[in-house]
């Protein structure tokens, strides 16, 4: 038989399991929350979801640094280049690419500053877009590079892609030069397809290209537009490398860094001088470098986890 205080011992017994399992339960939530976000940061936070990310994902890093802020990450010609082209830089394998958005390509023209802007764009074009991701060739291009599916491994068709099954928006621009005229010209389509982006406003620069990213930034009723910049082989701000100056852009737009450790063309090590002084002189700015070991001037344009990079640009924007 059970004694009076031994009933009253078990039934203490089974109430503090209860009330061990029911605060189990709440940290059990409440870590879901914190991990997805909903209690941290911003609380609507845009995600891109995946596509193809098993074949676009970054290898495992070489390095890391900076919190997590700067990688260098594996690059292989016989493995990046060989393996994933049918022929060798030209053209990429077909399970990298996805024709989904062509048949919703669109060759537009927007009359600006007395020119006539052409560009190629793919996506929520009716408005309220999720993100728009505006790439800007570099020396010799045109809108054609940005919209080409086989080149550079397929990562333009990626992002493409992304944009498009995101209900983002797509561009590839042309500009009349790297200069004012070419500034005006892209502030001009920024401004056009901001009232079409409920989300972030992403300029994307290659190589010579970044000579507009580093304009635009410092163009106050331009910047004002932008929510984020990718800079794939370029160069540092060109006040910086005359003077030493860092200026950030007032609007503390994050930008990514991404550039191959052998680039003949613009040494990555100026523009990681620049990444960490940005980082010195504004403490908490956001800024993110990878470097591709071995990588060449055109590396990053084909090697970019464009999905990692814009998703981290879009948690800074406020929902």
């Amino acid at each position: 038989m059970v004694a009076h205080g031994d009933v009253w011992i078990v039934k203490q017994l089974g109430v503090g399991i209860l009330l061990f399992i029911s605060v189990l339960t709440v940290l059990r939530v409440v870590t879901s929350l914190l991990v997805t976000g909903v209690l941290i940061g911003n609380l609507h936070a845009f995600e891109l979801k995946p596509h193809k990310d098993r074949l676009f994902k970054y290898r495992k890093p070489l390095e890391l640094g900076d919190g997590g802020d700067f990688l260098r990450v594996p690059y292989d010609v016989l493995r990046d280049i060989n393996k994933r082209d049918e022929m060798p830089v030209r053209k990429v394998k077909g399970f990298y690419v996805s024709s989904k958005p062509k048949r919703h390509e669109q060759d537009l023209v927007l009359p600006a500053n007395g020119r006539q802007i052409t560009h190629f764009a793919v996506g929520q074009l009716a408005g309220n877009a999720s993100m728009t991701v505006i790439f800007l060739h570099g020396r010799d291009g045109s809108r054609h590079l940005g919209f080409d599916d086989d080149r550079f491994g397929g990562n333009f068709n990626r992002v493409k892609n992304l944009m498009y099954r995101n209900n983002g928006i797509y561009i590839s621009t042309d500009f009349s030069d790297f200069e004012e005229d070419g500034k005006r010209d892209v502030a001009a389509l920024i401004a056009h397809y901001r009232q079409l982006t409920s989300g972030s406003m992403v300029i994307a620069c290659g190589s010579m290209g970044t000579f507009l990213c580093w304009r635009l930034a410092k163009d106050p009723a331009a910047s004002a537009m932008i929510d984020g910049y990718v800079i794939m082989g370029g160069f540092s701000d060109p006040d910086y490398l005359s003077d030493g100056t860092v200026r950030a852009p007032k609007t503390k737009a994050p930008i990514y860094f991404a550039h191959g450790s052998i680039d003949s063309v613009y040494s990555w090590k100026d523009t990681y001088r620049f990444y960490q002084a940005l980082r010195e002189a504004y403490p908490g700015y956001p800024a993110r470098f990878t470097l591709f070991d071995t990588g060449k001037h055109g590396t990053p344009v084909r090697m970019i986890d464009w999905r990692a990079a814009l998703n981290w640009i879009a948690s800074f924007k406020q929902p």
